[in-house]
């Protein structure tokens, strides 16, 4: 609350590029998502360089590219972010033709040896970057100052009627609304935070791969190599788990 690393997202536009999920060339919501420091709920500035988050139209996963890739001088007004649409370096275009050429391999089962490795490195990488975030790290500081601050008001609201009433109601009461208010809270960070859904993304996206553990490894090391925390983050049992689960709801 006092002092804070806050991941700021601002709609930009949209633009095209491989889904990981849809496993596709699809249409995304195009957003600059950079982190800040707050000190007492106020701006200190930037950390580290900005980067685009992806929200695809159909699937609504989450994920990241470089900034340079669509590179925009001025940001337009948020207000016109569902009719703008930035160039894309021609690096993006390559990109979705080579994934498209593998997709295509790998549904006619000749998708093998360093094309199959690179598959799986593009899709767990593109999720590298919202295994870093903190679940709350989107929430601004003075959000969570007022969420505290009424807690503390409710609470000694609920003592000082219960005293003056000689009854628990007010503070059986007072414990009731804060419960709600944490509730509220837990509820948006559960729909709202990616770092929740990340997983289940990661695990959609390499259903079809049918990674094995060490390939999965394999990508988490030159994760910790470039001193990327998703690779320490993602575990490969858990995904595999998660692979796991999704296969038995296919059949």
């Amino acid at each position: 609350m006092f002092s804070a690393r806050v991941l700021c997202v601002r709609p930009i536009g949209v633009t095209s590029d491989f889904c990981p999920v849809c496993r596709q060339e699809r249409r995304f919501h195009l957003a600059q998502a950079e982190r800040k420091r707050f000190f007492l709920c106020f701006d200190q500035g930037r950390e580290g360089q900005p980067h685009h988050e992806l929200t695809c139209f159909v699937c609504a996963c989450k994920c990241e590219r470089t900034a340079g890739e669509r590179p925009i001088e001025i940001l337009p007004d948020p207000k016109s972010a569902g009719n703008y649409e930035p160039d894309s370096l021609p690096i993006v275009q390559s990109r979705i033709a080579d994934c498209v050429a593998m997709e295509q391999a790998l549904l006619a089962g000749k998708l093998k040896g360093e094309d199959r490795e690179e598959m799986i490195r593009y899709t767990i990488f593109s999720f590298a970057r919202i295994y870093d975030e903190d679940p709350l790290e989107r929430i601004k500081p003075w959000v969570l100052l007022l969420i505290v601050a009424a807690i503390f008001v409710l609470l000694i609201l609920g003592i000082t009627a219960t005293k003056q009433s000689d009854s628990m109601i007010p503070l059986f009461s007072a414990f009731g609304a804060i419960g709600v208010i944490c509730f509220a809270l837990m509820y948006w960070v559960t729909t709202h935070s990616p770092r929740k859904r990340v997983r289940t993304w990661l695990a959609a996206s390499l259903l079809p791969l049918d990674p094995t553990r060490e390939e999965i490894r394999k990508a988490r090391r030159e994760m910790q190599a470039s001193r990327l925390k998703a690779g320490d983050q993602i575990r490969s049992d858990k995904v595999l788990s998660k692979i796991k689960q999704m296969k038995l709801k296919l059949k």
